[in-house]
């Protein structure tokens, strides 16, 4: 009996010890939590755009995701801008964005990469500030791309009652009016963890626009969100204009961008940035070391 026991007690010790082995290989590597952290901008002799962008969801699987945030702006005009008294000021403002949720298609292919999202926008910003338009904003974009070596070209298309921030562009107003957002562009590899890439941009509007101006009417352009704090009409979103990148990735969790955007419609240059922090894809690698 003594024999059988320390037996039972050692299969026992086995079996308990080989789970979380067991538990490891059947764990799906694309299921979990997910959170990312942006710091974007746009800076030009117009305006200084910055926001910081919260966004956390979960993964159900390689496919498909959901996910919610809200953002924080920051906004700065020039001080020659506005005068008062003889003594020249500059204007600013901070605040909450339109909080949204989402969800997420994947579809990795042998001939295209394939990636679609639904974003639903609520009216939590401030109007006074050009954060919201007081509507309800519903985005659909798509994102095709293929990597040929080192060299990844991509098209961005998407339909929206709202122009929406890119990842690259932070833009100077709020809108309300049926647009279509394109871009066209390539990624090349040019060292490790290194990248380069140009797109060129297109917003094409439908109908009656409107736009809430984050600068208060107070931009030194002569754009309507320049110089009215509100504008309604048509054609006012319609822009064309370039990007142009470099991507240097120096971890799996960070991720930083920093270049050139030309609004030619607009007539604005701005240096741009973008800083990710995949706070999700960091807290798995703690839990599974």
């Amino acid at each position: 009996m003594k024999f059988l026991s320390i037996k039972n007690l050692a299969l026992l010790a086995l079996f308990a010890a080989s789970l979380p082995v067991v538990a490891q290989k059947k764990a799906d590597p694309y299921k979990g939590f997910t959170e990312y952290e942006t710091f974007q901008g746009s800076i030009n002799s117009d305006s200084r755009l910055l926001k910081l962008d919260s966004t956390i969801g979960w993964d159900f699987n390689r496919n498909f995701s959901v996910f919610g945030g809200i953002p924080l702006y920051f906004t700065n005009v020039p001080a020659s801008t506005t005068t008062t008294g003889g003594t020249t000021t500059s204007t600013s403002s901070n605040g909450v964005g339109n909080a949204y949720v989402g969800m997420v298609y994947r579809a990795p292919g042998k001939s295209v990469d394939y990636a679609g999202a639904i974003t639903a926008y609520a009216p939590t910003g401030s109007t006074a500030n050009g954060l919201s338009t007081g509507r309800v904003g519903v985005d659909f974009s798509n994102h095709f791309s293929h990597s040929f070596n080192k060299f990844t070209p991509f098209l961005d298309a998407g339909a929206a009652n709202t122009v929406p921030d890119s990842q690259f562009t932070t833009r100077a107003f709020t809108s309300l009016g049926a647009i279509v957002h394109l871009e066209e562009g390539a990624d090349y590899k040019i060292a490790k963890r290194t990248y380069a890439g140009i797109s060129g941009y297109q917003i094409v509007p439908f109908g009656t626009q409107k736009i809430v101006s984050k600068l208060d009417g107070q931009g030194q352009g002569g754009n309507p969100f320049d110089n009215n704090t509100q504008a309604t009409g048509t054609g006012l979103t319609r822009e064309n204009g370039f990007n142009a990148w470099v991507d240097f990735q120096p971890s799996p969790f960070w991720r930083a961008e920093i270049g050139f955007s030309r609004s030619t419609t607009f007539n604005l240059s701005s240096l741009a940035f973008n800083l990710r922090l995949n706070v999700g894809r960091m807290l798995r690698s703690k839990k599974s070391s």
